[in-house]
């Protein structure tokens, strides 16, 4: 049945008569050279690109540059040139095009710029191997949480708890130590617990970024294993009203989402003043895998956002809120009342399984204890400032709030009930962090960063026991950092930086027993230090690699934990002597973007003294909630290692072959042995054929892909409660277009991800333990871009 729907979406998007669409078809090139406007002179190494798109290049000798698989559309193009001022003008593509520009030289001051992707980088680890996700990429991922959308990366994993629940895994690195920036700011709630997900709407985001590697030196400490940017579209900047609306629905869950943006710019006397608001509501049933249902398993979402600007080239406010609420239904069948239960459960080779009636009677979307819900609020307040002589300074304020609550599957005991809704566990975080980062001009082919930032953490716990799951707690701490590059050719770029952090924190207690309250108190403090290089051969090829340091302080949760974790069904134990993690990590990629051939092999090496994990003990924890296995907080010495590989093979002008591999491989020093809870490898490939024209329509594509993970075979033996489940096999499929009804522009595409609909369970999911993973889903997905006022060419200037 699945499949035959499948076919009909597929038949009715590529037959369907519909007017011709303007052109989004990403078989376009943009070719064209770069000269000097004193006396012609073709510049190499001037760094062009598409602002809102990943097409970036380098002009070569002969001041060419070429950038492929370009959308139709209209965009801002930027070239920049150490000693130049840099280019910024409107380009509207519809067919091949090709341009000649020219550069003005700067008389005034040397200041680099940098262009990666589609944003002029700030002064911060350039050296270290980043990957992004943006466009027609990003657009496909549209209703997937954060975690599985940046599952497209190679490098990353996800950690889950269930299919609603995950969190982004960096080269085998997850929770503390991976830093989300929220537009700008580091995202702070309940982080520490694996069923945590972060607390953001992926659609308030037109590019996310990956950054592989110790960070620590811009980002602060629990940088260690890498950071993800979750970056909005800059404000607009010319006169404009536009936006776009976007809508999903998948069969499997029954979910549907819609979100909208709108955002606009004004001129005359309000020339600089912009504005942006986003909205976003998604709900979905209980999930379905190839055998039974996932009782329990709906979740909702409402988000929503605002952004309010004033810019003027040398100065300029903004002012950003973000609201973020979800309500997750909590797997049901993850609880035990004895010991035999306990195994009877690991062993089962599914759940209980009601009949459909069940599942009507109660609503489809209802969800019933026990679930969890948030409330996350994000208010920014940022600030920048230019000078001639001084460079730019920049300020950065932000609060945070973050509101949990978990209902345990049984419902408190109360003789009136009075507790009926109460909640077992409830979280109250409030962060405060600010930043303050001048950035000086270049100054003998040096250019750089100093800056320092600070945060301050409350958290409250209240639950229905005397035994907390977690302390109260308060923290605050602050760093100040210093980043250099030298850039003595166009072809070399060496960087370094240093970067000193202190940590204060401390916990309010309950003996459970006297009843007595006490506090303990922790200090932390750590230097760390980075030095990388960047080496381009052509405008093609170019190598870089970065060695650095981090640091990590022992987490509330992972000294004091103690209790049940609802959500994931386990009993978590943790050590107050823990001691601070430290990291030593180096990474090195090499970078290949010709007409054919598109490649990025990258290898990394990461020690990590006192490595905090979470280990089955292989004994059950009893209390008057049931039987729970036991997991405790433990440290060792660990060796991380791996690769990364992605190429894209153009093998025609309509067909190209993508294969991505992702490696990694952890050990136990210590105990000369392997790590629980490591992704096993990954291997994945897409073919995919495009037509620029079909009949109608334009930008139609169709793709087949794959998915191969092997068994997790590096573990320790007897090491959790039922051994790694074994590989799997994924097949996906995706047809798209870009069509018109009426004059309204719309993009469309079909994907249908487990297309064989294979029962299987992943290493990474701590409901493997119970459950399969979700089987056969397809999903519809629709983009409707619009322009109430277009921006005007002429509106744009040389800087």
């Amino acid at each position: 049945m699945f499949l035959k729907l499948f076919c009909v979406l597929v038949l009715g998007i590529l037959v369907c008569p519909v007017a011709q669409a303007q052109q989004t078809a990403c078989t376009l090139t943009l070719s064209g050279s770069i000269g000097c406007a004193d006396d012609g002179k073709p510049l190499d190494f001037v760094a062009v690109g598409l602002l809102n798109t990943t097409k970036s290049a380098y002009t070569n000798k002969q001041g060419k540059f070429l950038l492929s698989s370009v959308c139709a559309g209209t965009y801002r193009f930027e070239a920049s040139l150490v000693g130049y001022k840099k280019l910024d003008t409107l380009i509207s593509i519809t067919a091949d095009e090709s341009i000649r520009l020219f550069l003005q030289p700067d008389s005034v001051h040397l200041k680099e710029v940098h262009v990666e992707g589609n944003k002029i980088e700030k002064q911060g680890v350039e050296t270290i191997t980043k990957s992004e996700l943006s466009g027609e990429a990003l657009q496909q991922t549209r209703g997937e949480n954060l975690g599985t959308a940046l599952k497209e990366i190679t490098g990353v994993d996800v950690i889950q708890t269930g299919a609603t629940i995950s969190k982004p895994v960096i080269h085998g690195l997850y929770s503390n130590r991976i830093l989300i920036l929220n537009n700008g700011v580091r995202q702070e709630g309940q982080q520490w617990g694996s069923e945590h997900a972060p607390e953001i709407d992926p659609f308030i985001a037109t590019k996310l970024s990956v950054i592989k590697g110790a960070a620590s030196i811009r980002y602060g400490s629990d940088a260690i294993g890498g950071v993800v940017l979750v970056e909005p579209a800059e404000m607009p900047k010319l006169k404009c009203l536009e936006g776009e609306i976007n809508l999903v629905g998948m069969d499997n869950s029954r979910l549907y989402t819609g979100s909208g943006i709108l955002q606009g710019a004004f001129d005359k006397k309000l020339t600089g003043l912009s504005f942006r608001i986003q909205g976003t509501d998604r709900q979905a049933g209980d999930l379905q895998t190839p055998n039974y249902i996932l009782d329990n398993t709906g979740l909702l979402e409402k988000n929503y956002s605002g952004t309010l600007a004033y810019e003027k080239e040398n100065y300029g406010i903004s002012a950003y809120y973000s609201h973020f609420y979800s309500e997750l239904g909590i797997f049901t069948y993850s609880e035990a009342s004895n010991p035999a239960q306990l195994v009877e459960l690991f062993a089962q080779a599914q759940p209980i399984n009601f009949p459909l009636s069940y599942y009507q009677s109660k609503g489809f979307y209802n969800i019933y204890r026990g679930y969890q819900t948030v409330a996350h609020n994000l208010l920014k307040v940022n600030a920048f400032a230019k000078h001639g002589k001084f460079g730019r300074l920049e300020a950065t304020f932000a609060r945070q709030t973050d509101a949990r609550q978990e209902f345990d599957l049984d419902v408190p005991y109360s003789l009136n009930h009075s507790l009926d809704n109460a909640a077992q566990n409830n979280f109250d975080l409030t962060t405060h962090t600010g930043e303050l980062v001048w950035e000086h001009n270049s100054f003998h082919k040096i250019s750089g960063s100093a800056g320092a930032d600070f945060i301050t953490e409350g958290n409250i716990y209240t639950g229905l026991g005397y035994q907390a799951l977690i302390p109260n707690y308060l923290n605050y701490g602050g760093g100040l950092f210093l980043i250099e590059k030298w850039n003595p050719t166009n072809k070399f770029t060496l960087e370094g930086g240093v970067r000193s952090d202190y940590k204060w924190q401390r916990e309010f207690m309950l003996n459970p027993i006297s009843l007595i309250e006490y506090t303990n108190t922790q200090q932390y403090d750590a230097t760390t230090a980075t030095l990388g290089a960047i080496y381009r051969f052509t405008p093609k090829l170019s190598l870089n690699a970065n060695a650095g340091s981090g640091w990590r302080a022992p987490s509330a949760f992972e000294l004091y934990a103690f209790g049940v974790h609802g959500a994931t069904g386990q009993f978590v134990v943790g050590d107050s002597l823990l001691k601070v993690e430290q990291s030593y990590n180096f990474c090195t990629s090499v970078h290949y973007s010709g007409e054919k051939i598109e490649a990025e092999l990258g290898v990394y090496a990461n020690l990590i003294n006192n490595y905090i994990y979470l280990k089955p003990t292989l004994t059950e924890h009893v209390n008057i909630d049931g039987y729970f296995p036991e997991f405790d907080f433990t440290q060792t010495n660990a060796f991380f290692k791996g690769a990364d590989l992605n190429l894209k093979w153009h093998i025609t002008k309509h067909l190209t072959y993508e294969p991505k591999a992702t490696l990694v491989f952890a050990n136990d020093l210590t105990n000369h042995t392997y790590l629980v809870y490591i992704p096993p490898q990954r291997f994945n490939q897409k073919l995919e054929y495009r037509w620029q024209k079909l009949g109608k329509l334009k930008n139609v594509f169709v793709n087949i892909g794959n998915m191969i993970v092997p068994q997790q075979t590096r573990v320790p033996p007897n090491s959790d409660f039922v051994p790694p489940p074994k590989g799997y096999v994924l097949f996906s499929a995706a047809v798209g277009c870009s069509m018109h009804l009426g004059k309204q522009e719309m993009n469309v595409s079909v994907i249908c991800n487990n297309l064989m609909n294979t029962a299987y369970r992943d290493y990474m999911d701590f409901f493997r333990y119970y459950a399969d993973e979700p089987g056969r889903s397809i999903q519809l997905k629709i983009r409707i871009p619009f322009q109430f006022i277009k921006p005007k060419s002429d509106q744009i200037n040389n800087n």
